[in-house]
């Protein structure tokens, strides 16, 4: 499953767009690479948000979006 992650900067509005693939199983990876495992610190905190907020990430369903609030993005996923 591929999960698009569009996370917004609540202080500065910088928006950040990546895809997620996987699954709830398998766990999930960006270009490859585990999740938070992630060289880049945006897209890492905005991962470490969707694990640790008992994100919908891991109940999500193909045609499916939702949305989370952490304490520095809002974060929107949708699933494919």
């Amino acid at each position: 499953m591929i999960v698009n992650v569009k996370a917004t900067n609540k202080n500065s509005g910088e928006v950040i767009s990546y895809q997620l693939e996987g699954d709830s199983d398998a766990g999930f990876t960006y270009e490859g690479i585990h999740m938070q495992e992630v060289a880049d610190n945006k897209i890492r905190e905005v991962n470490n948000s969707l694990i640790l907020h008992g994100s919908p990430l891991y109940t999500i369903k193909s045609g499916q979006s939702e949305s989370i609030e952490a304490m520095t993005f809002d974060i929107e996923i949708s699933a494919e």
